[in-house]
């Protein structure tokens, strides 16, 4: 997608948003039978402008962001560490500031209980605050027939807000699992209550039909609700499942969601984002809800933009509320902290081994705020671990090589039971940060091979796993296996006994 493709995808998101403004006249927008029950709104209102100006399509997107819109969305970000801040101007005088932090996991210990070693945290703020000049009457004289109305007794304002610990980590087969625990207060006038809640997410990165995908569901606001004076509201729980993925060529990110509010009609998002250059990218998306949105058709389209520096990015989403005014919401983002290599290191190298050389060849996939973000496929004829495809993001130039050692199974640790060892290949480094599965191709001698018997195992020195392998062709007196494991520190090839 060149210029005229994002020229064209623009047209398309306005067009589609001018055709919900004409018809929502001829399609009046049905109200939820319970609409309005739930407490703490402010819940629903979002967070980060990079998301909001997709139209909220931001369930399987990788961002510090994702903190709000799904947990799982942390595990697969740069090992570095974020620090956001987001300001809602909202309509009609009202405002949201949430704040983020976000780092990864290194292990230690918290009150005694140790801490994991492998994934990311997020700490986050939601505040949310209404100004105080909401008029205050007692309603003693509404059956007044001469003056029904009562008089201003004061003014009083209100106040939302909601302090989150999340945790992700990624798991094997491109699935990672995410966290958030968090509190919630709100305050009415005099009267405020407070309850716990939880948001769960789970993604998924995979490959379907030559593309790279991204899959994520997540339930947010689990919790009991807040009981205010003598009544019990309910959180406005949701969920939600979303797919994205970036167009190889242009390194277009698009989005769409699917969302289901315990209070409300079903939700159909869908965003896009397109980078003009390394610094400059556009996004637009649509958001509409069945049976129509409440606030006419426009209220259902936002666009926004956004300009990354190394450390520094600022983003800028809009979105119209109808009668009720015009959304603007800003965020700035610091990155600090030098990003982690993206490999396992070892201590000691695998004995009796030997290092052998890779080729690498490189295509971009997408300009990225921190970097490129590049497949890289490295192939050695000499090696029993013939291919590796992978995908990295780059800082600086792209490897023409890098090596691996070949040599026979470490001592340590022992295969699972039944299993004979053949050939372990350990990692010594691969370039950047790696994203996602590593695609491995396997060579063994085909002579006096049983390949139902061949199981291969990718290992941290800790422990050895299987992985899942295919086999896809007998050549020159060699057998050649497909698998796609998580990047680790051993890889190893076995035989059942």
């Amino acid at each position: 997608m060149g210029t005229k493709g994002m020229t064209g995808m623009l047209r398309l998101a306005a067009a589609a948003a001018a055709l919900a403004a004409c018809a929502a006249p001829a399609w009046a927008a049905k109200i939820y039978p319970s609409a309005g029950s739930t407490s703490a709104a402010f819940l629903k209102l979002g967070a980060g402008a990079r998301a909001l100006a997709m139209g909220g399509a931001f369930t399987s997107v990788c961002d510090p962001y994702a903190a709000y819109w799904n947990p799982a969305g942390l595990a697969c970000l740069p090992a570095e560490r974020t620090l956001g801040f987001f300001h809602n101007d909202y309509f009609q005088g009202l405002g949201q500031e949430y704040l983020v932090y976000t780092a990864p996991a290194s292990g230690g210990r918290a009150l005694g209980v140790p801490l994991p070693s492998k994934g990311a945290w997020a700490f986050s703020l939601d505040y949310f605050y209404v100004p105080k000049d909401m008029e205050r009457r007692s309603g003693l004289y509404e059956s007044d027939p001469l003056s029904p109305i009562s008089p201003v007794e004061g003014k009083f304002g209100a106040s939302d807000a909601a302090l989150g610990v999340s945790y992700a980590r990624p798991l094997a087969r491109g699935w990672a699992a995410g966290l958030t625990l968090k509190a919630v207060r709100q305050s009415v006038d005099n009267y405020s209550g407070a309850a716990a809640a939880a948001d769960l997410g789970a993604a998924r990165s995979f490959r379907w039909r030559g593309a790279s995908l991204r899959a994520g569901a997540a339930v947010l606001n689990l919790g009991p609700g807040i009981k205010l004076d003598r009544e019990r509201f309910g959180l406005p729980l949701s969920f939600r499942a979303g797919l994205s993925g970036r167009l190889p060529d242009s390194g277009a990110l698009l989005s769409a969601d699917v969302e289901k509010p315990v209070d409300n009609y079903p939700f159909l998002a869908l965003g896009g984002e397109y980078p003009l250059t390394p610094r400059l990218a556009m996004r637009a998306g649509y958001r509409l809800r069945q049976h129509g949105n409440e606030l006419g058709g426009w209220s259902g389209f936002s666009a926004g933009a956004g300009v990354a520096f190394d450390r520094l990015s600022f983003d800028y989403a809009f979105t119209p509320f109808g009668d009720l005014g015009v959304a603007h919401r800003f965020s700035v983002q610091l990155r600090f902290g030098a990003a982690r290599a993206g490999y396992v290191s070892v201590s000691a190298p695998l004995p009796g081994g030997i290092p052998l050389a890779y080729g690498v060849t490189s295509r971009s996939l997408a300009l990225l705020r921190n970097g490129v973000k590049c497949e890289l496929k490295a192939e050695s004829a000499e090696s029993g671990l013939a291919a590796m495809v992978f995908r990295t993001t780059l800082r600086a130039d792209r490897p023409e090589a890098m090596s691996v050692i070949e040599g026979p199974l470490p001592p340590s640790p022992a295969l699972p039971k039944g299993l004979a060892g053949l050939r372990a290949w350990q990692t010594t480094g691969f370039p950047g940060a790696v994203q996602g599965e590593v695609r491995l191709t396997f060579r063994l001698r085909s002579e006096g091979l049983n390949r139902d018997a061949a199981v291969f195992l990718y290992g941290d020195g800790k422990e050895w796993k299987e992985m899942t392998a295919e086999f896809v062709k007998e050549d020159g007196g060699y057998a050649y296996f497909s698998a796609e494991a998580p990047f680790a520190a051993y890889y190893a090839a076995a035989l059942g006994r």
